[in-house]
Protein backbone atom coordinates (compact mmCIF):
# COMPACT_ATOMS: atom_id res chain seq x y z
CA UNK A 1 0.00 0.00 0.00
CA UNK A 2 2.87 2.46 0.21
CA UNK A 3 4.72 1.77 -2.63
CA UNK A 4 1.28 2.23 -4.15
CA UNK A 5 0.42 5.57 -2.61
CA UNK A 6 4.34 6.86 -3.20
CA UNK A 7 4.01 5.91 -7.49
CA UNK A 8 0.58 7.99 -7.03
CA UNK A 9 2.13 10.66 -5.65
CA UNK A 10 4.90 10.56 -7.87
CA UNK A 11 3.00 10.97 -10.83
CA UNK A 12 1.00 13.36 -9.65
CA UNK A 13 3.51 15.50 -9.01
CA UNK A 14 5.23 15.03 -12.77
CA UNK A 15 1.56 15.77 -14.22
CA UNK A 16 1.51 18.70 -12.20
CA UNK A 17 4.79 19.93 -13.27
CA UNK A 18 4.01 18.80 -17.11
CA UNK A 19 1.21 21.39 -16.61
CA UNK A 20 3.42 24.07 -15.22
CA UNK A 21 6.05 23.40 -18.13
CA UNK A 22 3.44 23.17 -20.60
CA UNK A 23 1.83 27.02 -19.53
CA UNK A 24 5.52 28.10 -19.55
CA UNK A 25 6.34 26.72 -23.00
CA UNK A 26 3.06 28.58 -24.19
CA UNK A 27 3.80 31.86 -22.53
CA UNK A 28 0.41 31.99 -20.75
CA UNK A 29 -0.25 34.68 -18.33
CA UNK A 30 -3.02 36.65 -16.82
CA UNK A 31 -2.71 40.66 -16.02
CA UNK A 32 -4.57 43.10 -14.98
CA UNK A 33 -6.14 45.73 -16.95
CA UNK A 34 -8.90 47.82 -14.66
CA UNK A 35 -10.78 46.90 -11.82
CA UNK A 36 -12.10 43.71 -11.47
CA UNK A 37 -11.40 42.88 -15.66
CA UNK A 38 -8.02 40.98 -16.63
CA UNK A 39 -6.43 40.39 -19.88
CA UNK A 40 -4.90 36.41 -20.16
CA UNK A 41 -2.75 35.89 -23.32
CA UNK A 42 -0.94 33.10 -24.94
CA UNK A 43 1.94 34.01 -27.08
CA UNK A 44 -0.21 34.79 -30.08
CA UNK A 45 -3.88 35.32 -28.89
CA UNK A 46 -5.59 37.00 -25.97
CA UNK A 47 -8.89 37.37 -24.57
CA UNK A 48 -10.17 39.49 -20.90
CA UNK A 49 -12.54 38.60 -18.30
CA UNK A 50 -14.38 40.21 -15.85
CA UNK A 51 -14.51 38.87 -12.66
CA UNK A 52 -18.05 39.39 -10.10
CA UNK A 53 -19.00 38.54 -7.29
CA UNK A 54 -21.83 36.02 -9.13
CA UNK A 55 -19.06 34.86 -11.25
CA UNK A 56 -16.88 35.61 -14.59
CA UNK A 57 -18.20 36.63 -17.92
CA UNK A 58 -14.88 35.86 -20.48
CA UNK A 59 -14.54 36.47 -23.74
CA UNK A 60 -13.21 34.12 -26.29
CA UNK A 61 -11.47 30.67 -24.87
CA UNK A 62 -8.96 30.84 -27.58
CA UNK A 63 -8.72 26.56 -27.76
CA UNK A 64 -8.42 23.92 -25.47
CA UNK A 65 -5.26 24.19 -23.62
CA UNK A 66 -5.66 27.45 -22.60
CA UNK A 67 -8.96 27.14 -21.83
CA UNK A 68 -7.83 23.95 -19.42
CA UNK A 69 -4.91 26.40 -17.96
CA UNK A 70 -7.41 29.19 -17.40
CA UNK A 71 -9.51 27.65 -15.95
CA UNK A 72 -7.79 25.80 -12.85
CA UNK A 73 -5.95 29.56 -12.50
CA UNK A 74 -9.75 31.37 -12.50
CA UNK A 75 -10.53 28.78 -9.76
CA UNK A 76 -7.83 29.00 -7.91
CA UNK A 77 -7.11 32.69 -8.17
CA UNK A 78 -10.76 34.20 -7.58
CA UNK A 79 -13.37 30.81 -6.54
CA UNK A 80 -15.71 31.47 -8.96
CA UNK A 81 -16.91 29.76 -12.13
CA UNK A 82 -17.56 31.16 -15.56
CA UNK A 83 -21.49 32.23 -16.28
CA UNK A 84 -20.92 33.69 -19.72
CA UNK A 85 -18.36 33.18 -23.06
CA UNK A 86 -18.89 35.92 -25.53
CA UNK A 87 -17.44 34.98 -28.58
CA UNK A 88 -15.72 37.47 -30.62
CA UNK A 89 -16.51 35.96 -33.94
CA UNK A 90 -16.27 32.34 -35.34
CA UNK A 91 -12.52 31.78 -36.24
CA UNK A 92 -11.21 28.72 -34.77
CA UNK A 93 -8.19 30.41 -33.35
CA UNK A 94 -10.19 32.65 -31.16
CA UNK A 95 -13.63 30.58 -30.79
CA UNK A 96 -11.92 26.98 -29.95
CA UNK A 97 -11.91 25.80 -26.44
CA UNK A 98 -15.41 26.58 -24.99
CA UNK A 99 -16.21 23.56 -23.91
CA UNK A 100 -14.37 23.39 -20.79
CA UNK A 101 -16.96 25.82 -19.30
CA UNK A 102 -19.77 24.16 -20.40
CA UNK A 103 -20.50 22.91 -16.90
CA UNK A 104 -21.41 26.60 -15.81
CA UNK A 105 -21.75 28.83 -18.80
CA UNK A 106 -23.88 30.60 -21.47
CA UNK A 107 -22.41 31.09 -24.85
CA UNK A 108 -23.33 34.20 -26.56
CA UNK A 109 -22.42 35.70 -30.11
CA UNK A 110 -23.92 37.44 -32.77
CA UNK A 111 -26.66 35.81 -34.68
CA UNK A 112 -24.22 35.58 -37.79
CA UNK A 113 -22.26 33.19 -35.81
CA UNK A 114 -24.60 30.34 -36.12
CA UNK A 115 -24.93 30.84 -39.45
CA UNK A 116 -21.32 30.68 -40.39
CA UNK A 117 -20.53 27.77 -37.90
CA UNK A 118 -23.14 26.11 -40.51
CA UNK A 119 -21.12 27.18 -43.65
CA UNK A 120 -19.47 24.77 -45.46
CA UNK A 121 -16.20 26.63 -44.43
CA UNK A 122 -14.84 29.30 -41.87
CA UNK A 123 -15.17 32.70 -43.79
CA UNK A 124 -11.54 32.82 -43.50
CA UNK A 125 -10.77 29.64 -45.23
CA UNK A 126 -13.77 29.71 -47.80
CA UNK A 127 -12.03 32.41 -49.96
CA UNK A 128 -9.12 29.95 -50.31
CA UNK A 129 -10.88 27.80 -51.81
CA UNK A 130 -9.70 28.38 -55.37
CA UNK A 131 -11.26 25.52 -57.08
CA UNK A 132 -14.46 25.57 -55.42
CA UNK A 133 -15.16 22.41 -54.04
CA UNK A 134 -16.33 23.68 -50.71
CA UNK A 135 -13.59 21.98 -49.38
CA UNK A 136 -10.05 23.85 -48.45
CA UNK A 137 -7.85 21.42 -50.36
CA UNK A 138 -3.98 20.72 -48.73
CA UNK A 139 -2.87 22.78 -51.69
CA UNK A 140 -5.09 25.75 -50.73
CA UNK A 141 -4.14 25.98 -46.88
CA UNK A 142 -2.17 28.64 -45.87
CA UNK A 143 -1.18 30.42 -42.31
CA UNK A 144 -2.91 28.25 -39.46
CA UNK A 145 -4.89 26.42 -41.51
CA UNK A 146 -1.46 24.90 -43.12
CA UNK A 147 0.15 24.78 -39.96
CA UNK A 148 -2.10 22.82 -38.41
CA UNK A 149 -4.09 20.73 -41.77
CA UNK A 150 -3.05 17.87 -40.13
CA UNK A 151 -4.61 18.06 -36.81
CA UNK A 152 -7.47 19.11 -38.61
CA UNK A 153 -7.71 16.56 -41.11
CA UNK A 154 -9.25 13.73 -38.97
CA UNK A 155 -10.48 11.39 -41.83
CA UNK A 156 -7.07 12.07 -43.57
CA UNK A 157 -8.39 12.48 -46.41
CA UNK A 158 -6.28 15.84 -47.39
CA UNK A 159 -9.14 18.15 -47.34
CA UNK A 160 -10.82 20.37 -44.98
CA UNK A 161 -14.13 20.43 -44.07
CA UNK A 162 -16.09 23.38 -41.80
CA UNK A 163 -17.09 20.33 -39.20
CA UNK A 164 -13.53 19.49 -39.43
CA UNK A 165 -12.05 22.88 -38.97
CA UNK A 166 -15.02 23.79 -35.91
CA UNK A 167 -15.14 20.89 -33.97
CA UNK A 168 -13.90 22.42 -30.61
CA UNK A 169 -15.65 25.19 -30.87
CA UNK A 170 -18.81 25.20 -28.38
CA UNK A 171 -21.97 26.64 -30.33
CA UNK A 172 -23.45 29.98 -29.59
CA UNK A 173 -26.79 29.58 -27.36
CA UNK A 174 -27.82 33.24 -27.08
CA UNK A 175 -28.15 35.20 -30.10
CA UNK A 176 -28.14 38.82 -30.64
CA UNK A 177 -28.14 41.18 -33.95
CA UNK A 178 -27.22 44.71 -33.14
CA UNK A 179 -26.32 45.09 -29.50
CA UNK A 180 -26.60 43.41 -26.00
CA UNK A 181 -25.55 44.13 -22.41
CA UNK A 182 -25.12 41.23 -20.20
CA UNK A 183 -25.35 41.78 -16.56
CA UNK A 184 -23.96 39.93 -13.60
CA UNK A 185 -23.20 40.32 -10.09
CA UNK A 186 -24.02 44.01 -10.69
CA UNK A 187 -21.54 44.63 -14.20
CA UNK A 188 -21.90 44.60 -17.10
CA UNK A 189 -20.98 44.10 -20.48
CA UNK A 190 -22.15 45.83 -23.86
CA UNK A 191 -22.32 43.52 -27.29
CA UNK A 192 -21.72 45.34 -30.34
CA UNK A 193 -21.84 44.09 -33.33
CA UNK A 194 -19.78 46.69 -36.37
CA UNK A 195 -20.10 47.08 -40.21
CA UNK A 196 -18.84 43.63 -40.89
CA UNK A 197 -14.94 43.85 -41.15
CA UNK A 198 -12.73 40.71 -40.86
CA UNK A 199 -15.91 38.60 -40.31
CA UNK A 200 -19.73 38.95 -40.55
CA UNK A 201 -20.38 37.76 -37.17
CA UNK A 202 -18.04 40.38 -35.43
CA UNK A 203 -18.58 41.88 -31.92
CA UNK A 204 -16.54 44.33 -29.91
CA UNK A 205 -17.23 44.30 -26.11
CA UNK A 206 -17.66 46.96 -24.07
CA UNK A 207 -16.76 47.24 -20.12
CA UNK A 208 -18.69 50.43 -19.24
CA UNK A 209 -17.24 50.76 -15.78
CA UNK A 210 -13.77 49.89 -16.36
CA UNK A 211 -14.00 52.11 -20.06
CA UNK A 212 -12.65 49.35 -21.90
CA UNK A 213 -12.69 47.69 -25.22
CA UNK A 214 -12.14 44.35 -26.60
CA UNK A 215 -11.86 43.58 -30.23
CA UNK A 216 -10.49 40.72 -32.51
CA UNK A 217 -8.11 40.94 -35.33
CA UNK A 218 -9.41 43.81 -37.23
CA UNK A 219 -8.10 45.74 -33.92
CA UNK A 220 -4.69 46.39 -34.07
CA UNK A 221 -2.17 48.60 -31.62
CA UNK A 222 0.68 49.79 -33.31
CA UNK A 223 0.96 46.33 -35.28
CA UNK A 224 0.76 45.54 -38.57
CA UNK A 225 -2.97 43.40 -39.50
CA UNK A 226 -2.42 39.72 -40.87
CA UNK A 227 -4.88 40.37 -44.00
CA UNK A 228 -7.57 42.76 -45.20
CA UNK A 229 -9.35 40.46 -48.17
CA UNK A 230 -12.10 39.82 -48.65
CA UNK A 231 -13.29 43.40 -47.21
CA UNK A 232 -13.09 47.22 -48.56
CA UNK A 233 -10.70 49.49 -47.01
CA UNK A 234 -13.77 52.01 -46.05
CA UNK A 235 -15.43 48.47 -44.15
CA UNK A 236 -12.47 48.30 -41.82
CA UNK A 237 -12.11 51.87 -41.20
CA UNK A 238 -15.99 51.98 -40.19
CA UNK A 239 -15.41 49.03 -38.07
CA UNK A 240 -12.57 50.30 -36.18
CA UNK A 241 -14.53 53.54 -36.05
CA UNK A 242 -17.58 51.35 -34.13
CA UNK A 243 -14.89 51.15 -30.91
CA UNK A 244 -13.25 54.79 -31.39
CA UNK A 245 -17.00 55.87 -30.77
CA UNK A 246 -17.51 54.09 -27.57
CA UNK A 247 -16.76 55.96 -24.48
CA UNK A 248 -13.31 54.10 -23.48
CA UNK A 249 -9.42 55.28 -22.73
CA UNK A 250 -8.35 51.55 -22.56
CA UNK A 251 -8.12 49.18 -25.73
CA UNK A 252 -7.13 45.03 -25.45
CA UNK A 253 -6.82 43.67 -29.45
CA UNK A 254 -6.99 39.93 -29.82
CA UNK A 255 -3.53 40.03 -30.60
CA UNK A 256 -0.61 42.45 -30.03
CA UNK A 257 -0.18 45.26 -27.33
CA UNK A 258 -2.88 46.98 -24.91
CA UNK A 259 -3.45 50.49 -26.01
CA UNK A 260 -5.12 53.33 -25.44
CA UNK A 261 -8.05 55.09 -27.81
CA UNK A 262 -6.25 57.33 -29.74
CA UNK A 263 -4.49 54.29 -31.06
CA UNK A 264 -7.97 53.38 -32.74
CA UNK A 265 -7.09 56.78 -34.75
CA UNK A 266 -3.74 56.03 -35.58
CA UNK A 267 -4.29 52.83 -36.61
CA UNK A 268 -7.60 54.24 -38.83
CA UNK A 269 -4.74 56.32 -40.33
CA UNK A 270 -2.89 53.91 -41.39
CA UNK A 271 -5.45 51.96 -42.92
CA UNK A 272 -6.28 55.47 -45.55
CA UNK A 273 -2.00 55.90 -45.62
CA UNK A 274 -1.96 52.07 -47.30
CA UNK A 275 -5.13 52.66 -49.27
CA UNK A 276 -3.72 55.67 -50.71
CA UNK A 277 -0.18 54.75 -51.15
CA UNK A 278 -1.26 51.61 -53.13
CA UNK A 279 -3.79 53.46 -55.10
CA UNK A 280 -0.88 55.76 -56.58
CA UNK A 281 0.97 52.68 -57.24
CA UNK A 282 -1.78 51.78 -59.68
CA UNK A 283 -3.07 54.81 -61.12
CA UNK A 284 1.28 54.88 -62.05
CA UNK A 285 0.39 51.45 -64.11
CA UNK A 286 2.82 49.52 -61.19
CA UNK A 287 2.79 45.33 -60.77
CA UNK A 288 2.03 44.12 -57.80
CA UNK A 289 5.98 43.02 -57.51
CA UNK A 290 6.35 46.53 -58.47
CA UNK A 291 4.10 48.02 -55.90
CA UNK A 292 5.38 45.79 -53.03
CA UNK A 293 8.68 47.08 -53.40
CA UNK A 294 7.38 50.90 -53.59
CA UNK A 295 4.84 51.13 -51.07
CA UNK A 296 7.46 51.46 -48.07
CA UNK A 297 5.02 52.62 -45.44
CA UNK A 298 8.29 54.45 -44.02
CA UNK A 299 6.36 55.85 -41.27
CA UNK A 300 4.91 52.64 -39.65
CA UNK A 301 8.43 50.90 -39.83
CA UNK A 302 8.94 50.39 -35.55
CA UNK A 303 5.09 49.22 -35.57
CA UNK A 304 5.30 45.02 -34.75
CA UNK A 305 5.67 42.91 -37.59
CA UNK A 306 6.49 45.06 -40.22
CA UNK A 307 8.92 43.54 -42.08
CA UNK A 308 7.33 40.17 -41.77
CA UNK A 309 3.81 41.31 -43.62
CA UNK A 310 4.12 44.66 -45.55
CA UNK A 311 4.67 43.31 -48.47
CA UNK A 312 1.67 40.68 -48.01
CA UNK A 313 -0.20 43.51 -46.85
CA UNK A 314 0.64 45.49 -50.01
CA UNK A 315 -0.46 42.67 -52.32
CA UNK A 316 -3.78 42.42 -50.25
CA UNK A 317 -4.28 45.36 -50.77
CA UNK A 318 -3.35 45.70 -54.50
CA UNK A 319 -6.43 43.41 -55.01
CA UNK A 320 -9.39 45.08 -52.92
CA UNK A 321 -8.65 48.46 -55.23
CA UNK A 322 -8.19 46.28 -57.77
CA UNK A 323 -11.92 44.77 -57.50
CA UNK A 324 -13.00 47.98 -57.71
CA UNK A 325 -11.74 49.22 -60.58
Amino acid sequence: MKNHWSLTLRVGLIAALGSVAHAQAQNYEIMQVADNLYRAATSSHRTVFLVTDAGIILADPINTDFSTWLKSELDERFGVPVRYVLYSHHHWDHASGGAVFADTATYVAHEGMADALAAPLPSNAAFLDSNGNAQLDRGEATGGYAANFDRFDSNGDGSLTGSEINVDIHPPELLYSDRMVVTLGGQTVELVHPIPAHSDDTTVLHFPAQRVGFGVDYINVRRLPGALDPYSFDQYVNAVGTMFALDIDTVVPGHGNVGRREHLAEYMGFLRDLQAEVAAAIADGQSVQEAQRSVQLAEYSDWLLFDDRRENLVAAAYAILMRGL
